[in-house]
């Protein structure tokens, strides 16, 4: 019998959860937050005093680190202790993730081995399999490579021409077709490539990088990520040995489900490294002087640590809040039963929404605060001298890979209605009204700049229904109203940073009695930005959609709940600012 999950993603958008239900950073326990100082002492020792040498591609050395990162214990984590591993659980994965970012190159190439390279084979293979390659894979013996994309096919996974066919004796497969924009191509000992094996069917194949007919590409030069070797892999008659494949007719399931793995770690690793620029983002804000004052003392300045503190905030929420939702779903999951691939697919299929909306969500807040902290710098912040000009370059990948984030917007509302049209939720109830006066956000605890978040995070959540239930009655099909789509997900992913920043303070509450100040005001600033995103979002929707949505009582009561009248968004920048500069970056939360 299938295991079930007692949550179900996207349910988020459609009931209230309780904050019991969440995990947040604050549950750490003393050995999770040893494991992450181990992954930033790492990070600090070994890795950050050859910055230079890793930018200019010296891919020995990175390999020379995965290896020393391996004897540390930090590539076994998603790996169970049956194959090697050292099965942490969802949120330490996250935690490590996060350490490690401040160096992108080598943090993207951390997670194309421990995500992108391990969790098809962990998934998808089968006991065999998974006995002869994890172990290297997480001792760092073996570097891995995910080889899916190709010239003609990013996005569109399913249209890939890269063909594997049955050799005449039955032994093998042969390979053939190029794939792009492979990272780990040129240090890689092992690739897990996607090939059509029929008109709809794909399968995934171990194949290894001593095998005959399968060369490289140059290295790509690019805009950032310059540590890491992205290289084209071709596959010219490539003999793989039958036992090598797996997924079989299942393979682009087996690259989604470690794409959604993936684009949690990716944001995890981003709070990561917008900690770090915030940390010295404040400590020039105090040391620069003009006109005889430090820039810190100007509320310009002050707005922008304001607005970095907050959003890093509301990402770090998120990420763990979902974080702990794939722990459970993943827990009781025997590795090496035979019906560990079903249970696999199910748990990593669970919340594929949530990951398409914290991908979006800290990739373009990664964007924007990275951006800002170059301003913050003046000409500093232009030169190569510091890291910001490296860091933006870095994280603009974050917008593309694991999905461009034009498409995640339209697969945040497709997997939505999919999942009503199945059962699994029950969105056409709610989009019919019979839930009606239900509450969508737990009750707020009698604190008046909570009660000001949940009614926000209600607010968008009921917004976001109306909006889809206008959406639905269009004559044209709504799939084809891609602009509409964007700015319904917008209006989803608002709601999901809302609530989470709400649930976060209430479980703070519940564990140590009060949330801390500088939680609060962290809180109350993202609260801010998320709800007019949903407000600007959900009035562009409604202008596209035009009458009846323009004249929608309910909708524009919802709508009316994402403003802040009685908050003074000034005062609360100053004062959180006034915090970030007390801590030298994040305060304490």
């Amino acid at each position: 019998m299938m295991r079930t999950t007692k949550k179900r993603g996207g349910a988020f958008l459609l009931e209230a959860t309780l904050p019991e239900e969440i995990f947040v950073p604050e549950m750490f326990t003393a050995e999770d937050r040893l494991i992450g100082k181990t992954a930033e002492q790492f990070l600090h020792d070994r890795v950050l005093p050859h910055v230079e040498a890793i930018e200019h591609g010296d891919h020995a050395l990175v390999r020379q680190l995965m290896q020393q990162a391996g004897e540390l214990g930090l590539l076994a984590g998603d790996v169970p202790e049956v194959y090697g591993g050292l099965g942490l659980s969802q949120m330490v994965g996250a935690l490590i993730a996060e350490k490690l970012n401040f160096q992108q190159s080598f943090a993207l190439t951390h997670e194309v081995q421990t995500v992108l390279g391990a969790l098809p084979l962990l998934y998808f293979g089968n006991h065999e399999q998974k006995s002869r390659y994890l172990p290297k894979i997480a001792s760092g013996e073996w570097i891995a490579g995910f080889a899916l994309s190709e010239a003609r096919s990013g996005s569109d996974v399913l249209g890939m021409q890269t063909r594997a066919t049955p050799s005449a004796d039955g032994l093998h497969f042969i390979l053939n077709g190029e794939k792009m924009w492979i990272t780990n191509a040129g240090i890689a000992d092992l690739f897990t490539v996607f090939a059509r094996t029929g008109e709809k069917e794909f399968t995934a194949f171990l194949v290894e990088r001593s095998s005959e007919g399968l060369s490289l590409g140059r290295e790509e030069h690019k805009l950032g990520m310059h540590g890491t070797s992205t290289r084209r892999v071709i596959f010219e008659a490539v003999k793989v040995p039958k036992e090598n494949a797996f997924a079989d007719g299942l393979g682009h399931h087996a690259a989604f489900c470690a794409l959604n793995m993936g684009r949690l770690r990716l944001e995890a690793g981003a709070v990561g490294g917008l900690k770090q620029i915030l940390a010295l983002c404040a400590s020039y804000a105090k040391q620069r002087k003009t006109f005889g004052r430090p820039i810190a003392d100007y509320g310009l300045i002050r707005h922008k640590l304001a607005e970095m503190a907050g959003h890093i905030f509301a990402l770090e929420s998120m990420v763990y809040r979902l974080a702990g939702d794939l722990e459970e779903a993943f827990s009781g999951i025997v590795p090496d039963s035979e019906e560990a691939p079903l249970h696999y697919r199910a748990a990593a299929e669970e919340f594929a929404l949530e990951c398409c909306v914290v991908k979006v969500l800290g990739s373009e807040a990664y964007s924007y605060l990275a951006d800002e902290a170059i301003q913050l710098h003046g000409g500093y912040g232009y030169t190569e001298e510091l890291p910001f000009a490296r860091a933006w370059r870095d994280q603009r990948l974050l917008r593309i890979g694991e999905g461009a984030n034009e498409l995640l917007r339209i697969a945040i509302v497709t997997q939505l209605m999919r999942r009503g049209q199945m059962g699994v939720l029950p969105l056409w109830e709610a989009l019919a009204g019979e839930g009606e006066g239900q509450p969508l956000v737990a009750a707020a605890g009698g604190r008046e700049e909570l009660e000001s978040i949940a009614a926000a995070a209600d607010g968008a959540k009921r917004s976001a229904q109306l909006l889809l239930q206008g959406l639905t009655q269009r004559e044209e099909p709504w799939r084809e109203a891609q602009e509409i789509v964007a700015a319904v997900a917008d209006v989803i992913s608002a709601a999901y940073g809302l609530e989470s920043l709400y649930l976060r303070c209430l479980r703070c509450l519940k564990l140590i009695g009060r949330p801390s100040e500088p939680l609060l005001l962290s809180a109350q600033v993202a609260a801010i930005s998320y709800a007019d995103m949903a407000y600007r979002a959900a009035t562009y929707a409604v202008a596209c959609l035009g009458a009846p949505m323009s004249a929608n009582r309910p909708l524009a009561k919802a709508m009316q709940t994402l403003r802040f009248p009685a908050w003074n968004p000034m005062q609360l920048r100053r004062q959180l600012a006034e915090a970030v500069l007390e801590a030298d970056g994040c305060p304490t939360w």
